[in-house]
């Protein structure tokens, strides 16, 4: 314990030296007025929602290069755009999904009671009188002696998943992540899982707490044309052939229809042992996909370090959304304006606040990611095809929605325990008179829904930490409230507009913040490490060697 302490105190008045000899070398601090700025234009109805591959991205994209270029940053691999390949699959259900089973017939509606599509190649996907298994969580972790496909073959069947994982179920502290939503909860992963065991179709059912979000963000994001990386080889056979999702009330009535009860299902699937359901039912349902290829494109730009310019310090923000969809109270653009233009502004304006002062030892890449919404595709692409080798890419920083609370006492670390970049955060807050705090809703699973997760996957120590919840003029439980209220409200809605009311007070400060930590490790030979325990050490050990 005494070491630790000792530890953190040595390791805090290290970065308050390197801030204070750094402080002749900083460019003037992001403003409020500034992000605004930008979030005003990003945002706005012209971008059409900067869906990739639509007029939205022609006008978006263009937009940030320009930045980039007007504040000097320099093209990577002489270019500022780095070409993503994708296929865009427009699909829905042809007709209801429909249930029988113990002599009924159920049927159930596309956008109102179930989101079903394809992302195969194919001029058809269709289950016709279908087997159906509920596999719990659907969730093969052997670190964790977990395996619901244990004993159980589902190949060419419909599976019926959970969202989430046991831990959140529980609340038991020593089951995945507790309370805090681990990578198998969520639902690429469970998807993915599926289709390795061969499943025809993967059906995830949707409680809005387990998820993270209510009904309308599954029915409007899934409700658009879906986006998907193009392998290697093209194809795109390692998808069931049909994924989606199903009301909450469509599941129980599944299962009633099955001679069983929803609750005691769900129960026992959260309880180690659990054992797939064979259910007695069949489903059906077909769906007749049109694809288009697209280019979509990363926007890159590069500031060259001075005396270690082959090592690297990356900043990143997705700069799209979700482009025109799904009437809400008439309006049909879905404008993301926190979600993210406020983080495409706030890496514009770090990397002016650098082009403004002395040149790094290290070289800054700032990155604004493509296809974020569609399943963090850009920063795939990126992962798989990285500029610059992972082994030296130093750490990595992310913005995915700024502050627009005003100012707050705290700091929100998304996805603790993971590297002693957290160690450097924490050191600053302790000098800017900030705590940091755990993610208000761990249970949302946060560390796995944005682009520093395909960073972390190989092996690169990154953070993703922003303005928190307690507000200075309103307390915790109104900055709590605020927050509940936008996802409830505005997620992934066509309300997500830019406003002049609202106050990015707080969002310069997670950008400054985010300045002081990476302009350390710009200006210095540290190292950041993954902590013992952390499932991404290995990977950066491996890329190392």
């Amino acid at each position: 314990m005494t070491h630790t302490i000792r530890g953190a105190a040595a390791l805090s008045l290290a970065l308050l030296a390197g801030t204070a000899l750094a402080a002749s070398k900083d460019g003037p601090p992001v403003t409020a007025g500034a992000l605004s700025g930008h979030v005003k234009i990003l945002a706005s109805d012209d971008f059409q929602g900067r869906k990739p591959g639509t007029a939205g991205e022609d006008k978006a994209v263009p937009y940030i290069e320009g930045q980039f270029k007007k504040i000097g940053l320099k093209p990577v691999a002489g270019s500022y755009l780095q070409n993503v390949p994708m296929t865009e699959i427009t699909s829905k259900a042809d007709g209801p999904l429909t249930v029988t089973g113990n002599g009924k017939t159920l049927a159930y509606e596309y956008f109102t009671q179930m989101m079903l599509w394809t992302r195969q190649r194919t001029a058809h996907a269709e289950v016709k009188d279908n087997d159906v298994v509920f596999v719990g969580y659907g969730i093969t972790a052997p670190e964790f002696g977990w395996d619901d496909y244990a004993g159980v073959d589902v190949r060419g069947k419909t599976v019926l998943i959970l969202v989430n994982d046991p831990g959140f179920a529980t609340g038991d502290p020593a089951l995945f992540g507790g309370g805090a939503m681990t990578w198998y909860g969520r639902w690429p992963y469970k998807y993915e899982e599926a289709a390795r065991h061969g499943a025809a179709a993967a059906i995830i059912v949707h409680e809005t707490r387990a998820a993270g979000y209510p009904w309308g963000v599954v029915a409007n994001s899934n409700g658009i044309p879906k986006l998907t990386l193009i392998p290697a080889d093209g194809g795109l056979d390692s998808r069931s052939a049909i994924e989606g999702w199903v009301q909450l009330d469509v599941a129980k009535e599944m299962m009633q229809a099955a001679g069983l009860d929803y609750a005691t299902v769900k129960d026992s699937a959260a309880r180690r042992g659990f054992k797939a359901v064979p259910l007695p039912l069949k489903v059906s349902v077909g769906i007749t996909p049109t694809e288009r290829d697209i280019i979509s494109h990363n926007v890159v730009g590069m500031i060259p370090g001075t005396k270690r310019p082959d090592e690297v310090v990356m900043v990143g923000a997705h700069w799209d959304h979700l482009g025109v969809g799904p009437a809400v109270n008439g309006d049909t653009i879905y404008n993301g304006a926190l979600d993210n233009a406020s983080g495409v502004a706030g890496l514009i304006e770090m990397a002016k606040r650098y082009t403004h002062g002395a040149k790094p030892d290290r070289s800054l890449l700032f990155i604004a990611y493509t296809a974020e919404e569609q399943g963090l595709l850009g920063s795939e692409y990126y992962a798989l095809h990285p500029l610059v080798a992972p082994a030296k890419t130093v750490a990595g920083f992310n913005m995915d929605g700024l502050g627009v609370l005003g100012p707050v006492r705290d700091v929100v670390l998304v996805g603790g325990g993971k590297s002693d970049l957290e160690d450097r955060l924490k050191a600053w807050a302790a000098t800017h008179g900030k705590v940091v705090n755990p993610e208000p809703f761990p249970e949302r699973g946060g560390y796995y829904r944005s682009d520093h997760f395909n960073l972390a996957k190989i092996g690169i120590p990154v953070v993703y930490a922003k303005s928190g919840i307690d507000s200075v003029a309103n307390g915790a439980d109104w900055g709590r409230a605020k927050l509940d209220e936008f996802t409830r409200l505005h997620y992934h809605q066509p309300s997500d507009e830019w406003s002049p009311a609202m106050d990015f007070t707080g969002g310069a400060a997670d950008v400054n913040m985010l300045y002081d930590i990476s302009h350390d490790l710009a200006f210095s030979d540290a190292w950041p490490k993954w902590y013992g325990k952390a499932e991404f050490r290995a990977a950066r050990e491996q890329s190392q060697r």
